[in-house]
């Protein structure tokens, strides 16, 4: 397969930037990442999963220059074929091409040809970790960090909403790591039958600009989801 992913321009700051300026770039820019440059080198990548870290730690008032960033990935080309097996070889969700462009998961999800797919949701969605309303901001970090994931399903008896990781960086300034999740969990869920197709989800996804979706189940407490993750892996299937 031939197609090609162009991303978006490279948005990059300084290593003397602190973690407060980023969050607040990050936040107004609505990205998920920064790549950090010094003298027009990459040098790493400030991600979603730095931020909530720093937010654990309480060490939002230092340089970036002081914590440890992701690697950056780079390709050499802009194939799909290329970019999908770089991120699932090395456990990234974006890909740096040219020195000039970062190439996303969801860029990648929107570029693929998903009438090409046949599989059903069932085939791609797994059992979520869940977390109650009352369960505290910090332990829903904790929860993220352990098991590399952004995404948390917010239960009590049915599904009430869902965290992203991306939601907890965003409240930086307005939320305490005693603060409940409930207090920021997005109560507007978008969820699929397991028999739907899996291309039918995904435009509903690309639709609503988000990156997992919650797959009802008839277990009561039982969530399953999927993500942009998810189907990078089936992608992957159709790319070999």
């Amino acid at each position: 397969m031939s197609l090609q992913v162009n991303g978006s321009e490279i948005i990059s700051l300084n290593p003397n930037a602190y973690v407060l300026d980023i969050l607040y770039f990050m936040r107004r820019n609505n990205i998920r990442r920064i790549v950090i440059s010094d003298s027009n080198k990459v040098i790493g990548v400030f991600t979603i999963d730095n931020a909530i870290r720093q937010i654990l730690e309480n060490k939002l008032e230092v340089k970036v220059s002081e914590i440890k960033l992701k690697k950056p990935v780079f390709v050499k080309n802009n194939n799909i074929k290329e970019i999908v097996n770089t991120m699932l070889s090395l456990n990234s969700d974006f890909v740096i091409y040219n020195n000039k462009y970062i190439i996303t998961e969801k860029d990648v999800v929107r570029n693929f040809n998903w009438n090409l797919v046949k599989e059903k949701v069932s085939e791609i969605s797994r059992e979520a970790i869940i977390v109650e309303p009352f369960t505290k901001i910090s332990t829903c970090i904790e929860i993220m960090l352990r098991n590399s994931i952004r995404h948390l399903p917010v239960v009590n008896g049915i599904p009430l909403g869902i965290v992203s990781a991306r939601d907890i960086a965003y409240s930086y300034d307005i939320i305490s790591l005693n603060s409940r999740v409930e207090n920021i969990m997005n109560v507007n869920l978008v969820s699929v039958e397991e028999d739907n197709y899996v291309k039918d989800a995904v435009k509903l996804m690309i639709e609503r600009n988000i990156g997992s979706v919650i797959v009802k189940t008839s277990v009561k407490r039982k969530v399953k989801i999927f993500t942009n993750r998810d189907l990078i892996r089936l992608i992957h299937n159709y790319v070999l």
